[in-house]
């Protein structure tokens, strides 16, 4: 009824894959005819000849993101220019690269960046700190992940007493409220990079939740999250060693840019799909979690815990009373 041109064949895989973004579904197509009537709306003026064909459509979406994409080149402006600090090479001891979604009111676009976690341990009574709580800046979701994450690191670790270090989790340069659990697991590969003083490797994001028995769990905004650390990893230069790693659930939302998907088919970045946080672990760390005949991130954190428990026993008095051990004669 709108006189619109009809699709070529070869539009059909640019129309499913938009579609696919937009259900957020790979088996799932909209039949809403407002969305399929605006796709080519938009596309006709650059059409050629009687029928919208592949070229028209990726150029009215290209478009389209650069009319919709100030906010997101913004963002992305900062890290390139060292004013939000996020790392791409390099390793670093309890910090690591999550994947977030950023929305705002009134904007057509969210878009995906990364965000910097940071996790530092110390002698202590066993407390894990969320700074983002602590500083009413953290929503109750996000306060149930953490609570989880511990949960299983506690299970894991089946230690017969209490566990002699203090933890401080937070999202660095982040001055909003953050709510959700799906940065649950990359805050548990931090706390155990800190726990195990093993370096993350920088080169990878993450994101997904985590349950109590380690498991991966599925999160939204998944697209989003990935072309936004690419597009970061993208204008400082590819090495091959980037990527990130998803819950191997979120497969089927997958719907990437052509660009992305070309990186990955060179083999200069990476998506890795885990069941558990434990297959995360050696992509990060370098290091399995738990196993025999070799050096492990369990036994390393044991140690380090059997070290600080018997330097703990050598004092005689509590910790807010440790300054009366100096008249203690040894």
């Amino acid at each position: 009824r709108d006189n619109l041109p009809p699709p070529a064949p070869d539009a059909w895989p640019v129309l499913i894959r938009e579609a696919v973004r937009y259900t957020g579904e790979q088996d799932t197509l909209p039949l809403c005819p407002l969305w399929i009537a605006r796709q080519f709306k938009e596309a006709s003026p650059l059409c050629e000849g009687d029928t919208c064909g592949a070229e028209a459509l990726s150029l009215m979406l290209a478009r389209r993101e650069w009319r919709e994409g100030f906010l997101a080149e913004r963002m992305q402006d900062e890290i390139l220019q060292e004013q939000i600090l996020i790392e791409t090479e390099g390793e670093r001891v309890g910090q690591i690269n999550a994947l977030s979604v950023i929305e705002f009111p009134g904007h057509p676009r969210a878009f995906g960046e990364p965000s910097r976690i940071s996790c530092v341990v110390h002698i202590g009574d066993g407390e894990f700190n969320d700074i983002e709580r602590k500083a009413e800046l953290g929503g109750n979701i996000h306060a149930k992940g953490m609570m989880i994450m511990q949960a299983f690191l506690m299970s894991e670790l089946q230690l017969e007493q209490q566990i002699p270090f203090s933890a401080s989790l937070t999202f660095e340069q982040s001055y909003s409220e953050v709510d959700g659990d799906s940065a649950s697991m990359a805050e548990l590969c931090a706390l155990i990079s800190a726990l195990a003083n093993v370096p993350v490797n920088q080169n990878i994001a993450i994101t997904g939740s985590v349950d109590q028995f380690g498991r991966a769990q599925p999160v939204g905004g998944l697209n989003e999250k990935i072309e936004g650390f690419f597009a970061i990893c993208e204008q400082r230069e590819l090495n091959g060693k980037q990527g990130v790693i998803i819950p191997a659930a979120n497969v089927r939302h997958l719907s990437l840019k052509s660009e992305l998907l070309q990186a990955v088919k060179e083999e200069k970045f990476t998506i890795w799909a885990v069941d558990d946080v434990t297959d995360a672990l050696p992509l990060l760390l370098n290091l399995v979690w738990d196993g025999e005949g070799q050096t492990t991130l369990m036994q390393t954190i044991q140690e380090r815990i059997a070290q600080a428990t018997q330097q703990e026993g050598r004092h005689r008095f509590p910790w807010p009373l440790r300054w009366l051990n100096a008249f203690i004669p040894n």
